[in-house]
């Protein structure tokens, strides 16, 4: 692993364990355990390095979210997947909530290079959820991938504060009745 890579992996365990605000370059210097040159010929700023650490995340979560959901052809089985990718995730030991939603809450303002990676990801998510709901061909697609976008960011919020307040197989089957209630009825010919 390259050495800027081993900053980013060690900035990214940080700022998941505690926080962007509270962690500081020197101590992600000395768990890096690399000379402060080389941090700053990588990382000018603590700003480029969160920005790195969120492009990175980003990366990661999208090519394990496209290995899940492309398993399978379905459309809703594919969307089923994605959401269990994210209660997976909320289980996994090191969950300590969403770095997106960290860096936007702790750091946006202060580092505004940050909105990108953010965005980025926040794009994709909807561009993946709204194509997958186009093939199921549910009435308003747009409005559904909002409101499934909505459910996630409250599965994830509760993940943070308490894990046992996730019901996910009665939060998946009410995202199932709002796709039935949606889908396009196909008009038959008498």
């Amino acid at each position: 692993m390259s050495k800027r890579d081993t900053i980013i992996k060690t900035a990214t365990a940080l700022f998941n364990e505690k926080s962007y605000n509270s962690i500081g370059v020197d101590r992600i210097i000395a768990e890096s355990n690399v000379a402060k040159m080389t941090f700053y010929k990588y990382f000018p700023s603590k700003e480029k390095l969160i920005e790195s650490c969120l492009y990175k995340r980003n990366s990661d979560i999208q090519s394990a979210i496209l290995e899940r959901i492309n398993t399978n052809d379905l459309p809703l089985v594919q969307l089923r997947s994605l959401f269990n990718w994210y209660i997976d995730w909320i289980y996994t030991e090191d969950f300590n909530g969403c770095l997106f939603k960290k860096a936007t809450m702790e750091v946006v303002q202060l580092y505004p290079s940050v909105k990108n990676p953010i965005n980025e990801y926040r794009e994709w998510l909807y561009e993946l959820v709204f194509s997958i709901l186009i093939k199921i061909q549910v009435e308003d697609a747009a409005a559904l991938t909002n409101l499934f976008l909505n459910i996630l960011d409250g599965v994830i919020n509760d993940g943070t504060i308490d894990k046992n307040l996730i019901n996910a197989e009665k939060t998946w089957s009410y995202i199932k009745k709002i796709i039935d209630l949606e889908k396009i009825e196909e008009l038959v010919a008498i």
